[in-house]
C-alpha cells in the first residue's frame, strides 16, 4: 500500500515543482522586462529590438525556472527543465491570445523552441550543480 501512495506523491511533486519553479521563472521574466524597459527609455529602439528583448527575457526566465526545478528535484534535470519551459510557454501563449487576440506577431514555434531549449539547459545545469541546498 505505501508504494502506491509514494508513487502518486512523486507525480504530484513533479507537478508542484514545475509550477513552483515556473512562478519563479515568471518573476525573473518580470525583472528582465523591467530592466529592458529602463534601457528602452534611455535609448531609442525599434520594434524588432523590443521583440528581441522579450524573447531574451522569456529565455532567461525559462532557464532559471528549469534550473530551480532541477535543483529541487535533484534528478531528471532535462525533463524538469523541458516541463518548466513548456508550462511557461503555454501560459505566455494563453495570455497573449487573450489580450492581443492574435498570435501572428508572437511567432509561437520559435518561442516554443527557445523556451524548451532554455529550460532544458537550465535543468541540466541545475541537476549537475554542486550546491545541494534544496
Amino acid at each position: 500500500m505505501p508504494r502506491k501512495r509514494r508513487f502518486s506523491q512523486g507525480r504530484l511533486s513533479i507537478l508542484k515543482v514545475t509550477m513552483f519553479s515556473s512562478v519563479w521563472g515568471f518573476a525573473v521574466v518580470g525583472l528582465c522586462i523591467l530592466a529592458f524597459a529602463f534601457v528602452i527609455t534611455k535609448i531609442d529602439v525599434t520594434g524588432k529590438i523590443v521583440t528581441l528583448f522579450s524573447s531574451v527575457a522569456l529565455c532567461v526566465g525559462a532557464y532559471f525556472g528549469g534550473l530551480l526545478a532541477a535543483k529541487r528535484r535533484r534528478k531528471n534535470g532535462l525533463l524538469m527543465g523541458v516541463l518548466c519551459g513548456l508550462f511557461m510557454f503555454f501560459v505566455i501563449l494563453i495570455i497573449s491570445t487573450c489580450f492581443i487576440r492574435t498570435i501572428a506577431s508572437f511567432s509561437p514555434s520559435f518561442k516554443l523552441v527557445l523556451t524548451i531549449l532554455s529550460g532544458g539547459i537550465g535543468g541540466i545545469v541545475g541537476v549537475n550543480s554542486k550546491n545541494s541546498r534544496y
